[in-house]
C-alpha cells in the first residue's frame, strides 16, 4: 500500500512508494546544507543544491541497479519476481516463490553487493582521474566521490549476517547447504538478523547521548525496521511452510445461508444476520454469486429504508469482490486477504460459489499445525 508504478524495465515493475520522496528531499538538504557545504565551502548556493540534486538521483538509481541485479539473476535462475519498490530504508525485490537450492539463493542474494562495489569502483575511478586533473574540487568530481563513498558503504552494510539483509541471505543459503532444512535455516539467519538489529539500536543511542541526534535516530531507526523485517521475513516462510500442500478446499466454510436478491434488507438483518449469526450473507441465483451484504453495505442504508431495500440494491457486486478459487493454495488465499485488506473471500469451485474461507480459519489451521510440529494435509479430493 503506498506504492505506485513509476516504470517497468525487463519485465518488471519499477514501483516508488510515498516513504522515497521523503527520504529524497532529506538527503538532498543533507548534502546541500551538510556534506558539500562543509567539504567545499567556497561553492556558491546554486552549486551546492544542484550536486545535491544530481547525487541524490544517482544514488538512488544505483539503488535501482542494486535490486535490478537481484531480479535478473532471480529471473534467470527460473524464480518469478513481482516487482522492486524503492523505499525510505532503500529498495527491495519483491520475489514471487523462495529458491529452490542453496545456490540458487547464494547468487541471487551476492549479486546486489557486487554492483553497489562496482559502481563504488566506477566512482572511485572518476574521482581519482579528477583529482589527478586538478579539478578535484569541482561538483562532478565531488559527487563522485559521495556516490563511490555511498555505494561502497552500502555494500559492506548489506554484507553483514543477518537476514534478510544480502548477506543474510549468504549466511542462509550456508546453513542451507550444510544440511539444514530451509525453515530451520531460515530460522538461524533471521535470528543473526535480529542481533545485527540490537546493535544498530545500541549504536544509536550510544550515538544520542553523545551529542549526534539525527545520527543515532537513523540507526535506531534502522534497526527497528531490521528486527520486524526479520521476523517478519521468518514468519512469512513458516506460514508458507505449514500451509504447503493445502488448498483452499479444504478449509472452504459451506456453513452458510444465502439469500435471493429480492429479500428485503429488513428480513436479510432479521433472519439471516441476526438469527444466522452471519456478518456477511452471499446473494445466489442458481449457484451463482451476484454479490453480497455485508454489515458495512447494511448500514449504508437508512433503517427506515431497510423494509424497501431489497438485496440486490444494497449488495456489493460480485465484479468488485475478490474471489479465490477452490483449488488455489491456502497462501495464496491468505496473501489476497492481506493485500486488499479482508478478512474474507467467496470461494468458487467450477463456477459455483461454494462458501467462504476466512483470515481466522487460516490462522487456526496455522497455530494447530504448528503445534503439531507442523503437520500437513493435502485435500482428500481432487478437482
Amino acid at each position: 500500500m503506498g506504492s505506485y508504478r513509476l516504470l517497468r524495465l525487463f519485465g518488471i515493475d519499477i514501483l516508488i512508494h510515498w516513504s522515497w520522496l521523503a527520504i529524497f528531499a532529506l538527503l538532498i538538504w543533507w548534502l546541500a546544507q551538510g556534506f558539500f557545504k562543509d567539504q567545499y565551502g567556497d561553492w556558491t548556493a546554486g552549486q551546492r543544491w544542484g550536486a545535491a540534486v544530481v547525487a541524490a538521483l544517482v544514488f538512488f538509481i544505483s539503488i535501482l541497479l542494486h535490486e535490478l541485479a537481484h531480479s535478473l539473476v532471480a529471473k534467470r535462475e527460473g524464480l518469478p519476481v513481482k516487482s522492486i519498490t524503492l523505499f525510505i530504508f532503500g529498495g527491495v525485490s519483491a520475489l514471487g516463490s523462495e529458491p529452490r537450492t542453496p545456490g540458487q539463493e547464494f547468487r541471487v542474494a551476492i549479486v546486489g553487493p557486487l554492483v553497489s562495489f562496482i559502481l563504488a569502483a566506477v566512482f572511485g575511478l572518476v574521482t581519482v582521474v579528477a583529482y589527478l586533473n586538478d579539478v578535484g574540487d569541482s561538483p562532478p568530481a565531488a559527487i563522485a566521490l559521495y556516490l563511490a563513498i555511498i555505494n561502497f558503504a552500502g555494500g559492506m552494510f548489506n554484507l553483514r549476517p543477518g537476514y534478510p539483509l544480502d548477506g543474510g541471505r549468504g549466511l542462509r543459503a550456508g546453513l542451507w547447504a550444510r544440511g539444514r532444512n530451509l525453515l530451520t535455516a531460515t530460522r538461524r539467519a533471521s535470528k543473526a538478523g535480529t542481533f545485527i538489529a540490537f546493535g544498530l539500536i545500541a549504536i544509536g543511542v550510544v550515538s544520542i547521548l553523545l551529542g549526534n541526534f539525527i545520527g543515532g535516530a537513523w540507526f535506531i531507526v534502522i534497526g527497528w525496521f531490521l528486527r520486524n523485517v526479520s521476523e517478519a521475513s521468518y514468519q512469512q516462510l513458516l506460514f508458507r511452510s505449514t500451509l504447503e500442500g493445502t488448498k483452499v478446499a479444504d478449509l472452504v466454510n459451506r456453513g452458510f445461508e444465502a439469500a435471493p436478491p429480492d429479500v428485503s434488507l429488513s428480513t436479510l438483518a432479521n433472519e439471516y444476520m441476526l438469527a444466522g449469526g452471519q456478518r456477511c450473507v452471499p446473494i445466489v441465483v442458481a449457484a451463482e454469486l451476484l454479490g453480497l451484504v455485508t454489515m458495512r453495505d447494511l448500514k449504508r442504508v437508512p433503517r427506515e429504508e431497510w423494509e424497501t431495500t431489497s438485496a440486490f440494491r444494497a449488495m456489493t457486486p460480485q465484479g468488485k469482490l475478490h474471489e479465490v478459487d477452490a483449488w488455489e493454495d491456502i497462501a495464496a488465499a491468505l496473501e489476497i486477504m492481506a493485500r486488499e485488506n479482508v478478512n474474507q473471500l467467496p470461494v468458487i469451485e467450477f463456477g459455483r460459489f461454494v462458501g467462504f474461507i476466512t483470515r481466522a480459519d487460516v490462522l487456526r489451521l496455522i497455530q494447530v499445525r504448528s503445534e503439531l510440529g507442523g503437520v500437513q494435509g493435502t485435500s482428500s479430493r481432487a478437482p
